[in-house]
C-alpha cells in the first residue's frame, strides 16, 4: 500500500468525527490546535487542516495573536489563502465586538472596578495611543463612549471644542476621560496633567463633572482622581 493511500485512509471521515465530537461534547474540551483545525474546515474544503493549525500557532504563538493578525499577515503563512485569512480576522473582530458589548450592559457604574473593564474592552487590539470619552448621566448610567483623539493630538493640542460638542450632544452630566499607554508606565505625563486640568475647568463652568482621567497599559491602570497629587483637578 502506498504512503498516499495510507494517509488517505487515516483521514477518511476525520472531519465528520471531529464535528460529531463537538456536537456531543462541546467546544470546551478541544485543545487550541483542534479548535483552530475545526474552524479551518469551513474555508478549506479538503485536506489536512491540523498541520496548518499547528503552523499558525507556531508562527503567532496563541489563538489571540492569530485572530488579531491582519489578513495580509496571515496569508504569509504557508497554506493560508485569502478566504482563511479573512475568516480568522473576522473571528477576531467578532470576539472584540462581543467583549465590548458585554462590558457596557450594566445599569450603572459605581467604581473603577466597574469602569476599568469597560475601558480595557475598548482597547482590545489597539496598538496606538488613543483618547476615550465616556459620557454618563447623573446616575452614572452610560450614555455614550467614543474615541476622540489619537497619537500626537493627545500629547499636543487636544481639540477641546470638539470634545465639549460630543459631551453636549450626548447630554452628559458626568464624564470620564481615558487613554492608553501601549508601551511603558501608566503614569500621566505633563501634557496629560495639563490637558486634564484645562478640560476639568472648562466643564465645571458648564456644570458638567469630569470625574476622572484613567490611564491604562498592558498590566495596570492609573486613576488621576485617586492619586492625592491630582485629585484636586476634579474639584
Amino acid at each position: 500500500m502506498s504512503n498516499q493511500t495510507t494517509k488517505k485512509n487515516i483521514h477518511d471521515g476525520h472531519r465528520e468525527r471531529v464535528r460529531e465530537n463537538v456536537l456531543k461534547n462541546g467546544f470546551e474540551q478541544l485543545e487550541d490546535h483542534r479548535l483552530l483545525e475545526l474552524l479551518l474546515f469551513y474555508s478549506i474544503p479538503r485536506g489536512d487542516t491540523n498541520e496548518l493549525a499547528h503552523r499558525l500557532l507556531n508562527e503567532f504563538g496563541s489563538l489571540t495573536e492569530i485572530v488579531k493578525a491582519s489578513p495580509k499577515k496571515l496569508t504569509k503563512v504557508l497554506g493560508i489563502g485569502e478566504s482563511s485569512a479573512i475568516q480568522l480576522s473576522a473571528m477576531g473582530e467578532l470576539c472584540t465586538r462581543v467583549v465590548k458589548e458585554s462590558t457596557i450592559k450594566r445599569t450603572a457604574y459605581r467604581s473603577n472596578e466597574d469602569i476599568v473593564p469597560l475601558i480595557r474592552a475598548q482597547y482590545i487590539n489597539e496598538q496606538n495611543e488613543r483618547l476615550l470619552l465616556i459620557c454618563f448621566d447623573s446616575g452614572m448610567r452610560l450614555k455614550h463612549i467614543e474615541f476622540v483623539a489619537e497619537g500626537d493630538s493627545i500629547r499636543t493640542s487636544l481639540d477641546y471644542k470638539s470634545v465639549v460638542a460630543k459631551i453636549l450632544e450626548n447630554d452628559a452630566s458626568i464624564v470620564i476621560m481615558a487613554h492608553n499607554h501601549p508601551a511603558g508606565s501608566a503614569l500621566p505625563s505633563g501634557a496629560d496633567i495639563d490637558s486634564t486640568t484645562s478640560l476639568s475647568v472648562l466643564l465645571r463652568r458648564m456644570d458638567i463633572i469630569l470625574a476622572d482621567h484613567i490611564i491604562i497599559n498592558r498590566n495596570s491602570y492609573f486613576s488621576m482622581r485617586e492619586d492625592p497629587r491630582y485629585s484636586s483637578i476634579f474639584g
